[in-house]
């Protein structure tokens, strides 16, 4: 089993490769993960982490379609990234490029081009990462029981920290011509006319 740690920084792992671009952290591979291709063959891996990366590069579209490229059929992908309604993400982060959402991933109606390359195996709102962790036992499972609501409603009244991604990688061609018909379904289902919707607000 082959694992790839994608901006590992400090936290360099054993038995894993180990990639970074700041070439004063120990790592086996150093490259811009803005570069595209990544050093790596088609297929290459079954596992891998990116905790806090996604949020400082350009284009996340390519990233994670690059990701797929390196990734083995059924291989896992584990994400960490900082809530959009994180209040230090952006203001104090000044390399921060990025926040995200619960509906970020996996959710037919955004970022269309990835729907069918991943399956979400689990995605959760953290409200607290370093400060405090135990207060996650109060707050998460009433955060993540109703996550649209809570974003839509509380969470900047309520912010949290991060959100995590487990994706599983499909390349199976029936697994994407369903999701590909799902897309569609629900597109013409929910089709409206954008001109009659702006005269009637």
């Amino acid at each position: 089993m082959k694992k790839l740690n994608i901006g590992c920084e400090n936290e360099y792992r054993q038995g894993w490769v180990n990639l970074d671009i700041n070439k004063k952290v120990k790592a086996d591979i150093y490259h811009d993960l803005d570069k595209f291709p990544y050093p790596f063959n088609d297929n290459e891996f079954d596992i891998i982490l990116a905790s806090h990366v996604l949020e400082h590069l350009d284009d996340i579209s390519k990233v994670m379609k690059e990701l797929y490229r390196i990734s083995k059929d059924k291989g896992i992908i584990y994400l960490e990234v900082p809530h959009f309604s994180n209040p230090f993400a952006l203001s104090s982060q000044l390399d921060h490029k990025h926040m995200f959402s619960y509906i970020t991933f996996g959710e037919w109606h955004c970022n269309k081009d990835l729907f069918p390359l991943f399956q979400v195996l689990k995605k959760k709102i953290s409200f607290t990462r370093l400060n405090f962790p135990f207060l996650n036992k109060i707050f998460n499972p009433f955060i993540n029981l109703f996550p649209l609501l809570y974003e839509r409603l509380f969470a900047f009244i309520l912010p949290s920290s991060t959100i995590v991604y487990i994706l599983k990688v499909r390349k199976d061609k029936k697994f994407q011509a369903n999701r590909m018909e799902y897309l569609k379904s629900m597109e013409a289902k929910y089709k409206i006319d954008n001109l009659d919707f702006i005269r009637k607000i």
